[in-house]
């Protein structure tokens, strides 16, 4: 009786075995050894911004005009927006697929003015011819324009420089600089230098230092 019955627990054990080692081969044989790699690049965020020559953003940029004298007469001022060291850079890493344009607008909106201490003057009123009130062009036309360094396969399709245009309050209260249009290089960076600006000063304007506040904004179109 005892030999029956540990022959027949071997045989059991044999069997189990063989059933193990069958789970295992058909396991084996349905592994998937062929894995799938993913990978999702998203689009960057169009942006411009003023940076210097080693494409770092500019803390305080500024445009100096040309000093003028006091004057009895309306005279007018000439200054440049965008140089080696303080250039407007534009970037759009696959962010606007429909095109894009850089406006430049005062800050404060079309109620800003050139300021100082105690006096001011407009920037965006046209009566007068300067005589009374103060009015600003801004001219891109045949300025430096290019695909930087920065991206190496960068073109300068579509892209292009903005007119000479002068602000009129409520009818002109932005100025364009540089547009990229559709179909245009969807992918790139660009710096833009030598923006001509000109401002007509009225006349018997106080000698003092007068400023204004200007924002640069890049939009999808």
């Amino acid at each position: 009786m005892k030999k029956i019955i540990k022959q027949t627990i071997k045989k059991i054990g044999i069997l189990g075995s063989l059933i193990v080692l069958g789970i295992i081969g058909v396991n084996i044989a349905n592994a998937a050894s062929t894995p799938t790699f993913n990978q999702t690049i998203n689009p960057g965020t169009k942006s411009v911004d003023i940076v210097n020559e080693s494409y770092v953003t500019v803390g305080s940029p500024a445009v100096s005009m040309g000093a003028v004298t006091f004057s009895f007469a309306a005279q007018t001022a000439t200054g440049t927006l965008g140089t080696a060291s303080e250039k407007i850079y534009v970037q759009n890493p696959d962010g606007a697929d429909t095109g894009w344009s850089i406006t430049i607008a005062p800050t404060a909106g079309i109620g800003a003015s050139w300021t100082g201490a105690g006096a001011s003057f407009d920037f965006n009123d046209p009566a007068g011819s300067g005589e009374t009130y103060g009015q600003m062009t801004i001219d891109a036309i045949g300025v430096g324009v290019g695909a930087t360094g920065v991206c190496s396969n960068c073109t300068m399709t579509g892209i292009t420089l903005g007119a000479s245009t002068a602000f009129n309050h409520g009818v002109t209260d932005s100025v364009t600089l540089l547009t990229g249009a559709e179909g245009s290089d969807d992918i790139g960076d660009w710096t833009l230098t030598g923006v001509s600006i000109s401002q007509k000063i009225p006349k018997e304007k106080p000698a003092i230092s007068y400023s204004l506040p200007m924002t640069i904004t890049i939009a999808a179109i």
